[in-house]
């Protein structure tokens, strides 16, 4: 079952109450898929930037933790470039900017 709250502005709704809505197509875990495709792209060029230089610099230890490294780097970059370019994925729900 999927809960949305009711905002409490609408006549005669208790604030907070649960109601049905449906579930909406192409959502993974609250978001659409394109933006999770996104992030997964965003943490594997990341990693696996980090991974090279990170074993080029420090051997294997350096290795796993430039992977760390640059997968964060990689989500913040990409999370970054997604906020100056605009919105990469819409769904039904989401409101325009104008």
């Amino acid at each position: 079952m999927h809960e949305k709250l009711i905002p409490p502005s609408e006549p005669g709704a208790e604030p907070g109450a649960p109601v049905e809505a449906p579930l909406e197509d192409g959502i993974v875990a609250g978001r659409p898929v394109e933006d999770r495709a996104f992030e997964a792209v965003e943490i594997g060029v990341g990693a696996s930037a980090g991974l090279a230089i990170g074993a080029v610099v420090a051997g294997p230890v350096g290795a796993a933790a430039g992977a760390l490294a640059g997968a964060a780097a990689g989500i913040v970059a990409g999370e970054a470039i997604e906020r100056r370019v605009g919105r990469a994925a819409e769904t039904t729900d989401a409101t325009a900017e104008d």
